[in-house]
């Protein structure tokens, strides 16, 4: 669309400027609407428009201030393109300072469009599913690329998620790689040390195609991708300078800021430059006590101890340890230290084996 018609919500872009307003989100029973924020950023040139979100969850804070410390005034003075920057997905959450927002049960980075389970039974949208959809087709109206912001666990280190290309006929496996290499130069573009999702059944199975920028990806098939910035609930102030950064070399990348590569500060990278893959685990064998020997950004050797494992009275369980079973980025380590059967200790980044562009499940 023309740059001067590009409208969001109730915020219109002025070319050299910032522009304000709000998307409406769900209808409160008390009268109005849960209003989300919209900030527009366009420069004097034509050129892309790289959609910017965070906070979809709402004690991930992270996000707000990346947004607040990108977009200046004098950004847009260099500006090739269009910011569309929401720096709230999840005012009720923000709000009360909880991950799901208080009108809805749902994870509501599980709620966009995409193939859904199907259970046989007739199902009428939740209130954010309803939200969602029509945020999917406001970022389908304008976009070129998105980046959604996210936080992780208590102890995290920061780093991107690159979700694989799904396709659904031998016929879209050529555009389906071609996306897919985009996207690498992307995720390279932002800086951030990368782990793969999961497998492609695991995936599915946790509706993360439903995601933000999964929706964008495998529906819209847009170049998309999330950035984790290390802690929730609390500003990360490393990860939120490293991402500012990132961000401005992703717009160079795009064509859309002048100028070379910034240096990206530094942050803790996995020792192998091979792809990783994230997954859960290690897992307790039995219900204990942990004292955990590694910290985020770690990388372990297989067979490596995560955590000495006892009971309440000091005493070892089995072995008296828990250790990984292959090489391993330790990405974030989960709170507290109680250990429970089927509880993932941590979240890590192993070897990635599997196709990053395949086919839907069956």
């Amino acid at each position: 669309m023309p740059r001067t018609a590009l409208r969001v919500g109730t915020c219109r872009a002025v070319p050299g400027k910032l522009s304000y307003g709000t998307f409406d989100g769900p209808e409160l029973p008390t009268g109005g609407t849960d209003s989300l924020p919209v900030i527009l950023a366009q420069g004097e040139e034509d050129g892309p428009v790289l959609w910017l979100t965070a906070n979809i969850h709402g004690n991930e804070v992270s996000g707000i201030s990346v947004v607040h410390r990108l977009l200046k005034e004098e950004l847009t003075r260099n500006l090739r393109g269009t910011i569309v920057a929401m720096p709230t997905l999840n005012p009720a959450g923000l709000r009360t300072n909880r991950r799901h927002p208080y009108y809805d049960d749902r994870d509501p980075n599980r709620t966009f469009p995409g193939m859904r389970r199907d259970t046989g039974e007739k199902r009428e949208p939740t209130v954010y599913e309803r939200l969602t959809s029509r945020l999917l087709d406001a970022i389908r109206e304008s976009a070129n690329y998105y980046v959604d912001l996210h936080t992780a666990s208590v102890r995290s280190v920061p780093f991107s998620i690159r979700d694989r290309v799904l396709y659904k006929q031998e016929s879209e496996k050529a555009a389906a790689i071609a996306l897919s290499d985009r996207l690498d130069e992307m995720v390279e573009a932002f800086g951030f040390p990368a782990v793969m999702e999961y497998r492609t059944g695991g995936y599915i199975a946790r509706e993360l195609h439903r995601s933000t920028t999964g929706a964008a990806l495998q529906e819209l098939r847009l170049p998309a991708f999330t950035v984790e910035l290390g802690p929730h609930t609390v500003v990360d102030e490393q990860s939120v300078r490293a991402a500012v950064v990132g961000l401005r070399n992703l717009l160079r990348w795009a064509g859309m800021l002048p100028g070379d590569r910034e240096p990206m500060p530094a942050l803790p990278r996995p020792a192998t430059k091979h792809r990783l893959r994230r997954e859960d685990g290690p897992y307790p064998p039995a219900t204990g006590i942990l004292d955990y020997r590694v910290q985020p950004g770690d990388t372990l050797a297989a067979g490596g101890v995560v955590a000495d494992f006892r009971d309440i009275w000091g005493r070892p369980i089995g072995q008296g340890v828990v250790t990984v079973d292959a090489e391993s980025w330790v990405i974030s380590i989960e709170d507290g230290v109680l250990a429970y059967p089927g509880a993932a200790l941590a979240h890590i980044g192993v070897f990635e084996d599997s196709p990053i562009v395949d086919l839907w499940p069956s």
